[in-house]
């Protein structure tokens, strides 16, 4: 053994030291914690409550000596607000644990109170009370309740809202949706989409490498926006979803899974879809349009190119449409229209493609022929569909269809040239009579060509503002005043410059491209007239001209009130000038629309008089207000005595209907000299003035005013 020093024996612990020094322990916990502690005797009557946090509460514990605990306005928390249930538990001398109750603060709100006791026996087993400790719990229960609330809110916005809300695990796995938007989406008898990841769910537009993509940004904890999913619903009907998510993390940072909405997107996809629709077909007869044409067209060429198939072109154009279109209306040539492609759609084969190109023109593709036999039956089986009556408004009508071939690759092998070669023959087939098809050649005629290019080009001008309007003036024989002007339509072509009116007038007549010009024709006119007199300049009658085609569209009428009422000219400074050939054409309703024009105020003049077949009763039932005496009678005045004749007995017959009678054509210093000895009442020319642009018609304007107030001042003199 070591050497060392005896440790001195410890006496016995002073008990009364260790009392005190257990109890000052127990006061040290009790300051420092956020409990109190409490004693009650065997009646439960509070006889001791200790600690710091009774203070931060404003409890006064002297008040709390010889009381209850529902002694004090408090109320239990659950168990219907009643102490019956609390006080079974102390009268059968049970331990406790958490028992909530609530009690008025002095702020006017609620302190909740959480309350944790046991009972207490004497060494005979004999109940002496309760003891334990109780915890202030406000702040606790007020974050419960604003998460209670949250959460509440978050169902209420789920249920109502039109989105989906989801959530996934950490292996991509769904494990809830919510919302209304939910519903349909998840609508599938038999299918649970819990448990499922996103590829599991058969979604019809997501191949393997998009999913591929979508699965590296989950696996990179990425968040996604506006994934778009397509399927199918219980009734068969696509849905489709687009999909947002964001990754979920713990406290920690620990990956937990994704969250996010989804939106039903079925109506916006299903509008992109009719709207691509009506992008590539036509919207009366539904058949494919140029667009989509063109695009089939330049396929099948690659097609044919690499496989070495032949094809066929057939332009389409229907005789005498336009001719129904005027009389019937619109709607009668629209349900025309829709026969014709119904018809034509059941001909073809579902090999073959047909589309409307607009108005009454149809072009269909005939693939894999191998020689032009086959290619002619196909256009006599059009023919003869197309032939067959259509009743219509109660009446049989009938149109007929001319038809151009080109063929792929003997004529073009490329698109543009298939189609110019296939119009053109098309137009061959009715200048020649119609009702028939031909095969384009190379030996075709220029004049073909020159009209396919003159129509092409006037469908784009009228959109490129190639049209121009020049005025024309007309004097009066006495005086020599500018008393009206001629609005004639003028076409600057960007390649073949200024096309003369001859060329291009009957082409639009026959296309109707005529109707649109003329009403901007007519509007310009008018505003121009306007223009003019807002200028300072006299007041004169502006003339325009109409077409068959203008004056028998039903929306004329209209079309005059509504050029007026925007420029607001005078209706008798507007004059419309018509041949009687087209009048004659069908008196009856000439008569109707001439009278409804004359009560929107506006002036008649027939032009071109003489060469047609009108008689005097007619233009007096017209109630036209001028004549205008052909030019052709006075093209010859001074070396032909007939015409001399002539010209005078139309102006006399003028004079006694009491019109005013105007003579056009005036070119010349002997026409002039010889109309001024006669009684027509105003003269028309290149004598006087060419069609000039509308500036230099207001500067001759304004010379010819001046001019006639010296005249008038030195007549005075």
């Amino acid at each position: 053994m070591g050497i060392g020093k005896r440790s001195k024996a410890k006496g016995p612990e002073d008990p009364v030291r260790a009392l005190r020094q257990a109890e000052e322990r127990l006061r040290t916990m009790l300051e420092l914690s956020s409990d109190w502690y409490w004693e009650q005797d065997e009646n439960c009557l509070f006889t001791q409550a200790t600690g710091t946090s009774t203070e931060q509460m404003g409890v006064i514990t002297q008040q709390y000596v010889g009381t209850a605990r529902w002694d004090h306005g408090g109320i239990p928390v659950g168990d219907d607000g009643s102490w019956d249930k609390h006080k079974a538990v102390l009268k059968a001398r049970q331990p406790f644990a958490n028992f909530i109750f609530k009690r008025p603060n002095p702020e006017g709100g609620w302190s909740y109170i959480s309350v944790t006791g046991k009972p207490v026996f004497d060494e005979q087993e004999r109940f002496q009370g309760y003891r334990g400790t109780a915890r202030d719990i406000t702040e606790q229960k007020r974050a419960e309740e604003a998460l209670r609330q949250s959460e509440a809110r978050f169902r209420s916005l789920t249920r109502l809202s039109s989105d989906l809300y989801w959530e996934q695990d950490d292996h991509y796995r769904f494990t809830s949706f919510a919302g209304t938007g939910s519903e349909r989406v998840t609508n599938v008898r038999g299918f649970n989409f819990v448990g499922k990841k996103h590829w599991e769910l058969d979604y019809l537009n997501m191949s393997a490498v998009e999913w591929s993509a979508h699965m590296a940004i989950l696996d990179a904890r990425q968040p996604f926006h506006d994934l778009e999913l397509c399927r199918l619903d219980e009734s068969g009907k696509k849905i489709w979803i687009g999909v947002s998510g964001e990754p979920m993390f713990d406290e920690t940072g620990v990956f937990k899974g994704y969250r996010g909405v989804g939106k039903d997107i079925s109506a916006r996809k299903q509008a992109e879809e009719r709207i691509q629709y009506l992008a590539h077909h036509d919207g009366l007869t539904a058949l494919p349009n140029r667009t989509l044409f063109s695009e089939l067209l330049s396929l099948a060429i690659r097609q044919s190119k690499r496989y070495g198939h032949k094809f066929a072109v057939l332009f389409i154009d229907l005789d005498r449409f336009k001719l129904i279109n005027d009389t019937l209306g619109h709607d009668a040539g629209d349900v025309l229209l829709r026969e014709v492609s119904r018809r034509l759609t059941e001909t073809l084969r579902s090999s073959d493609v047909m589309a409307r190109l607009g108005g009454d023109e149809f072009v269909v593709m005939v693939h894999e022929v191998g020689a032009p036999q086959q290619v002619e039956a196909v256009a006599r089986k059009i023919m003869a569909a197309v032939i067959k009556p259509i009743t219509i408004q109660g009446q049989e009508c009938r149109v007929t269809a001319s038809i151009g071939i080109s063929m792929y690759p003997a004529d073009a092998d490329d698109e543009q040239s298939l189609m110019k070669n296939a119009d053109t023959a098309m137009y061959c087939a009715k200048e020649e009579g119609k009702n028939t098809f031909r095969f384009y050649t190379g030996g075709m005629s220029a004049h073909s060509f020159e009209r396919l290019a003159m129509e092409s080009s006037l469908r784009r001008a009228f959109e490129r503002e190639e049209f121009h309007l020049h005025y024309q003036a007309k004097l009066n024989r006495k005086s020599g005043a500018i008393t009206g002007v001629e609005v004639l339509l003028r076409w600057s072509h960007p390649e073949l410059g200024l096309v003369s009116p001859t060329q291009f007038i009957p082409i639009m007549e026959e296309s109707g491209l005529i109707v649109p010009v003329g009403r901007w024709a007519l509007g310009t006119a008018c505003a121009q007239n306007v223009a003019w007199q807002r200028l300072g300049l006299p007041p004169v009658t502006v003339a325009v001209n109409l077409s068959a085609r203008q004056f028998f569209d039903q929306n004329l009428l209209q079309d005059i009130a509504d050029a007026l009422e925007e420029s607001g000219l005078a209706p008798e400074l507007l004059e419309f000038e018509l041949t009687e050939t087209m009048v004659m054409k069908n008196a009856e309703r000439a008569a109707t629309v001439l009278a409804a024009m004359k009560k929107l105020g506006v002036r008649l003049t027939i032009d071109d008089f003489g060469i047609g077949f009108a008689s005097l009763a007619n233009l007096k039932r017209f109630s036209v207000d001028t004549m205008k005496v052909d030019r052709s009678f006075i093209r010859d005045l001074s070396q032909d005595s007939e015409d001399r004749a002539i010209t005078q007995a139309i102006v006399t017959m003028g004079k006694s209907l009491q019109l005013n009678v105007v003579v056009e054509g005036v070119e010349t210093e002997e026409q002039m000299t010889f109309l001024q000895s006669g009684a027509c009442d105003e003269m028309q020319g290149f004598y006087f003035s060419h069609p000039i642009e509308s500036d230099q018609f207001a500067e001759l304007l304004r010379r010819n005013a001046a001019s006639q107030l010296t005249a008038i001042s030195s007549g005075r003199a």
